[in-house]
């Protein structure tokens, strides 16, 4: 069986699992903090403002949906994580319009929409399953 493969500019981003966890088991602020170090180490080992662009604007377009999904308390992490993979993508297709001055690349949205739900839901079903192995946390909402 070949591996699975994801179109161009898709990747699996399991790193999400630590701002998930963070969001969930931490605090918001938290959760931003662990997010701001992480693309800042991406761009510095990538050597590329590029890599921080793309990585800012997916990350904190995930969080903030993230964070405002989760604070009405009617989707599951599973959920909260698809939606943060979606706009993840979004987050950076709109990065990636103003970077190359088209807003063409749009029409690219349902690929990574589609590949950005999928990761996340996986990402979501991985934190489920950390938050299952880890000590209960009182009022996490995840166990």
């Amino acid at each position: 069986m070949p591996p699975l493969m994801l179109p161009p500019g898709a990747k699996f981003g399991l790193a999400n699992v630590v701002t998930l966890v963070a969001l969930y088991r931490l605090t918001e602020v938290d959760a931003l903090i662990i997010l701001s170090a992480r693309i800042f180490l991406a761009g510095v080992f990538a050597g590329s403002p590029t890599v921080i662009l793309f990585s800012a604007s997916g990350g904190l377009m995930s969080l903030a949906a993230m964070i405002l999904l989760k604070r009405a308390e009617k989707f599951s992490v599973v959920g909260v994580s698809a939606a943060g993979g979606f706009f993840h993508n979004l987050g950076q297709i709109f990065a990636a319009m103003i970077f190359m001055g088209s807003e063409k690349i749009f029409f690219y949205l349902p690929i990574l929409g589609v590949c950005g739900i999928f990761v996340g839901g996986l990402v979501g079903l991985l934190a489920k399953e950390i938050f299952r192995r880890l000590p209960p946390n009182r009022g996490d909402g995840t166990n």
